[in-house]
């Protein structure tokens, strides 16, 4: 089990980010009662079952539980409605108090987390992603193991291997919540269709789907670029410098940066980060397919608008285009240059090392990754589900973008161990630090054409590597054993 702070102090942040993304930062939150909602939703729940001491069962709870989540009008909408009241349903006498993060310029959901357990009033209850290796660091999260070897808590029922995707040394720090699908290709049927190109394969072991084809098929469908009305082949967004390297034949950061969080130094300068950098750059500035920064008119020029055909895009927008009406989408795989390795992006429920309520937090976690539970959540949110018993819901809510073959083909060999990984931001321990460096020194330098992507990146890698040795130092032999 995690040392617990009275032990082991929790460490503070590192050292806030160098440049313009340094600003103070302030949070709130908003306390709401978990009252109403979905009055007529039965819920099944079966009680912990007995080993090394039975739990209570449900309706034996007791006690207040704070669950912070970080806000969204559609989330937020899915726990008022579905996720408390169906737990006040099976566990009565347990007080759920739902804090709610509420942005202001400058806040993050993180930082407000620091702030609370530095006060000690840390929430039972949280997860939405965020820099997880870093919560562990810190000695933040409750080692969840034993409970689940004491009610023979079924890991198999999410899907393959998300519960191994926060283990560490052996032992569980959270529950599935949330899984994105990876990074995938987003594209706009209209415009293929009206040039009469065909649409990009959801087959990810096709080998004819390279980024040389979809570079040309960028070009084919790029209008007026350069003016206010254009339209655009490309926008290139996957997570950078990973996906930027990954993708011709290496890596930016050195594999103990992915098994241990941390690494005394950075691969920023490979060959294969210098190619996926120049590549991001020559989208815009050889082939013009995306807007050149700080030249061409952006106003207006996003998915959604219907102004690029394609977007490489984490698979959030799954639900985050839902909204779009004028034309048809769809989604592909990532295309092949060395490979076609993408980033995945999966959340998970936490507990806090400090809960008072331990027994309390865990039945409420386990509702609210059980199917039955997921299922309305999914159905109303547009979110993926993480058990097995509850993706159909998912698929059926998309099998009018897609064909329900097509759908399941896409997303799960997007997925698949052997061209995913799992994100920075969730396995580097204080990743905001690296990424924000990057995004000053080297994203916008390289978007605005501020030289090569080689003479960029040996200006800024100096510095990078000092970010990654300081945390690298910070934490070393400092984790939770």
């Amino acid at each position: 089990m995690t040392p617990s702070p009275s032990t082991r102090p929790i460490l503070p942040p590192s050292p806030a980010p160098r440049g313009p993304a340094a600003a103070t930062r302030r949070a709130f939150a908003v306390r709401v009662a978990a009252v109403g909602g979905a009055a007529g939703l039965g819920v099944p729940f079966a009680a912990c079952g007995p080993a090394g001491g039975a739990a209570p069962t449900l309706s034996e709870q007791r006690g207040k539980i704070v669950f912070y989540t970080r806000g969204g009008e559609v989330e937020t909408r899915g726990q008022q409605e579905i996720l408390i009241p169906t737990f006040k349903k099976v566990a009565p006498n347990v007080e759920v108090v739902h804090e709610i993060f509420a942005a202001q310029p400058g806040d993050s959901y993180t930082t407000k987390l620091y702030t609370m357990y530095s006060a000690g009033t840390p929430p039972d209850v949280f997860g939405f992603g965020q820099n997880y290796m870093g919560f562990w660091a810190r000695g933040m999260l409750m080692d969840l193991t034993p409970l689940i070897t004491r009610d023979k808590y079924d890991l198999n029922q999410f899907l393959t291997g998300l519960p191994d995707k926060f283990k560490v040394k052996g032992k569980y720090y959270g529950i599935p919540q949330l899984t994105t699908f990876g990074t995938l290709l987003f594209y706009n049927k209209k415009l293929f269709d009206d040039a009469g190109v065909k649409y990009p394969p959801v087959d990810w072991d096709d080998r004819s789907w390279t980024y040389e084809k979809m570079v040309d098929i960028a070009r084919r469908l790029t209008k007026n670029p350069g003016t206010p009305e254009a339209i655009y082949g490309l926008n290139y967004s996957p997570q950078r410098p990973t996906m930027y390297a990954w993708n011709f034949g290496g890596d930016a950061y050195l594999p103990e940066h992915w098994t241990n969080g941390i690494a005394p130094r950075t691969q920023l300068d490979s060959e294969a980060s210098l190619r996926g950098h120049e590549f991001a750059q020559d989208v815009r500035w050889k082939h013009h397919v995306a807007p050149r920064t700080g030249t061409d008119p952006t106003t207006g020029i996003n998915f959604i608008g219907g102004r690029y055909a394609m977007d490489v895009n984490g698979g959030w927008n799954f639900w985050g285009y839902t909204v779009i009406k004028d034309f048809k989408w769809a989604a592909a795989a990532i295309p092949h240059q060395a490979n076609n390795k993408n980033v995945a992006y999966n959340d998970f429920w936490e507990m806090s090392s400090q809960t008072k309520e331990k027994e309390a937090t865990w039945a409420f976690i386990k509702h609210l990754a059980s199917p039955e539970v997921q299922k309305p959540y999914s159905e109303l949110t547009g979110t993926p589900p993480t058990t097995k018993a509850a993706i159909d819901i998912w698929y059926k809510r998309y099998e009018g973008i897609m064909t329900r073959a097509d759908l399941e083909k896409c997303v799960q060999s997007a997925i698949d161990p052997k061209r995913s990984q799992e994100s920075a931001d969730h396995l580097f321990i204080d990743w905001s630090q690296l990424s924000s460096y990057h995004g000053t020194e080297v994203g916008t330098p390289l978007d605005r054409r501020e030289g090569s992507a080689k003479e960029i990146i040996a200006r800024a890698k100096p510095g990078y590597d000092a970010i990654a040795k300081e945390i690298h130092d910070r934490y070393q032999g400092k984790t939770p054993t």
